[in-house]
């Protein structure tokens, strides 16, 4: 993802151990685990593939419900570092790689799960054919994601139009994804709805969204941050239910083509 001069851009710097607790939390991997395997039709002989796997909550949670066999791959070694002193060392390995140039042979995974990370990626379109190099002929690539439009209404960004503007501008379209998963050579490609809907501590809300305006978002200045969580203290105070905050992920699956079309050439 190349930064534009003229618009503001999130910084995507993480505290592993404040990543792990939101991203992660029990109730999370509760909601999203079985919406991951049964999207991603994951059986237990299958090799699985978690790209972007940050701390390995998702990973070893998609491993303990089906009995597949996980391998997490992500670009943080802090990250990943955090996650095996957390979770112990268990039998999932995890690689520190880049996206673009994942160190596995062709054909190696069954399924490769990319959650919430290809917004994040300097060259999508390398990391897609990459993805499409390391799966199965007719392996299955499930990507869950979220729309601009959909980011841009998430709790706390509405309150903060340059944070709303930043998060919108750096996810992509449907369109986008589709036509990038298709041209590294996948098809039958579906697209779920998933609203995942979350009661927030108004508290903990701004004490995240102040830690994250020195982490994330350095543009915010301080009339719109005082503007911002006043107009959140304000609606909080009348309408308790403004705490609940429903937010709209795309998981897309698409069937690998390029492997099975590589596989019939060699043979």
């Amino acid at each position: 993802m190349s930064e534009h001069p003229h618009r503001p851009v999130v910084r995507d710097r993480y505290r592993p151990a404040e990543f792990d607790a939101e991203r992660y939390a029990p109730d999370d991997l509760s909601f999203w685990t079985p919406v991951i395997v049964r999207l991603g039709r994951i059986q237990d002989d299958h090799a699985v593939l978690d790209l972007g796997c940050a701390t390995g909550g998702l990973t070893c949670a998609v491993a303990e419900s089906t009995g597949a066999h996980l391998v997490g791959c992500d670009f943080s070694n802090a990250l990943l570092e955090y996650g095996r002193r957390v979770r112990g060392r268990t039998s999932i390995p995890v690689v520190c790689s880049d996206g673009a140039h994942l160190p596995f042979v062709r054909r190696s995974f069954d399924r490769i799960i990319a959650s919430l990370v290809l917004h994040q990626v300097r060259d999508r379109q390398r990391v897609l054919v990459e993805i499409s190099r390391a799966l199965r002929p007719d392996g299955l690539l499930l990507i869950r994601t979220v729309t601009p439009e959909s980011a841009k209404r998430w709790i706390p960004h509405r309150f903060f139009p340059s944070i709303a503007q930043a998060q919108g501008a750096r996810m992509p379209s449907i369109a986008e994804l589709t036509d990038g998963i298709t041209r590294a050579g996948f098809s039958e490609i579906g697209t779920d709805t998933i609203v995942r809907t979350k009661q927030l501590q108004p508290e903990q809300v701004e004490r995240s969204l102040r830690r994250d305006v020195a982490d994330r978002y350095p543009f915010l200045d301080d009339d719109e941050l005082a503007r911002g969580v006043k107009r959140m203290r304000e609606q909080w105070a009348t309408r308790r239910d403004d705490c609940v905050d429903e937010r709209t992920f795309s998981i897309l699956t698409a069937v690998n083509r390029r492997s099975r079309n590589e596989a019939r050439t060699e043979n």
